[in-house]
């Protein structure tokens, strides 16, 4: 590129050519100077994967590809797509998600608007995927809750769409590669880029398609694998998110905590998610959703914990 653009979309992709493919159509569309923005795809150890798979439309942006030969989870991914970007603000955006009209120049905007803070943009489910209870209820979480315009709390930011500047994210050490599986990288790193003085706000101009919804069951999975791996990682590095978390009910006293523990059981859980399954058609609450969301994910770090403190037993380590 004969100039520095000013944005680097860095797009983290696995085993979704298609989706991929829509991505990238719809960034094409984007209307923007030129120059203004390059695309960053990282191919996170698809087998046989080539840039050749995706059939890409003529786009007025620079599109780089690196190929990644094995996987490693999105941190990683991440990270090398940030190192390799020319831009002064990296935005996030997952490589199974379209982009609105606008998005490019919203997260451009908002920068000049305001400098040093985090867009944290909005994520819907594309028109294509059909709706129900569970959809509904993702629509209405984290900066969905917020104004347009409104500062956020640093939990909300998510990297299916967000942008910050380079700068910050070099000075606070960009993800943490230990969160290789499924959730908690953007957590994490919204916690030190708040520590960091950094401001987060709704950049409600910013809108991400979501390309698919995980089916009830797979979601529940993807929460345990969650608690099971991520969660015991980002409470060891960062004690106090285990409040965020709310897995701290696991070692608390309170009535509350000892209330909470009771629906922790398979007597109340698995009831629980067998009539929500069911009634995914019907507008249930989204405390139900709210219940099974932290419940999965904090029997999966129950049970980690558990399996860890066993461990520790049988071969006599300290603090067993």
């Amino acid at each position: 590129m004969s100039q520095r653009p000013l944005l680097s979309v860095v797009m983290p992709t696995y085993r979704q050519p298609d989706l991929l493919a829509g991505a990238l159509d719809s960034l094409a569309a984007q209307e923007l100077p030129h120059a203004t923005a390059e695309i960053v795809v990282v191919d996170d150890g698809t087998p046989d994967f080539t840039p050749d798979d995706v059939d890409l439309a003529t786009s007025p942006h620079p599109v780089r590809w690196i190929c990644l030969p094995e996987n490693g989870g999105r941190s990683r991914a991440r990270n090398h797509g940030i190192r390799a970007a020319a831009g002064e603000i990296i935005v996030f955006l997952d490589g199974d998600m379209a982009t609105a009209p606008g998005f490019l120049a919203a997260h451009a905007d908002f920068h000049r608007a305001h400098p040093g803070e985090v867009a944290v943009g909005a994520i819907r489910f594309g028109p294509w995927v059909p709706r129900n209870a569970m959809t509904r209820y993702i629509h209405s979480r984290g900066v969905q809750g917020h104004r347009p315009g409104d500062t956020v709390p640093y939990k909300c930011f998510v990297t299916g769409n967000s942008s910050v500047a380079r700068r910050q994210l070099e000075e606070v050490g960009l993800f943490d590669e230990g969160l290789s599986h499924y959730g908690g990288e953007d957590l994490e790193l919204g916690l030190r880029l708040h520590r960091a003085g950094v401001r987060f706000r709704f950049a409600a101009e910013a809108r991400a398609l979501h390309g698919h919804a995980r089916p009830f069951r797979e979601q529940l999975c993807a929460m345990e694998t969650y608690g099971r791996t991520g969660i015991p990682h980002l409470v060891a590095r960062h004690p106090e998110l285990a409040t965020v978390l709310q897995v701290d009910v696991l070692h608390r006293r309170t009535p509350r905590a000892l209330a909470l523990r009771l629906t922790l059981s398979s007597a109340v859980y698995r009831p629980v998610r067998w009539l929500t399954s069911g009634l995914l058609w019907a507008p249930l609450p989204g405390i139900l959703f709210s219940y099974l969301w932290w419940c999965s994910r904090t029997r999966g770090y129950r049970a980690a914990t558990w399996a860890a403190t066993t461990s520790a037993a049988a071969t006599g380590a300290p603090g067993a």
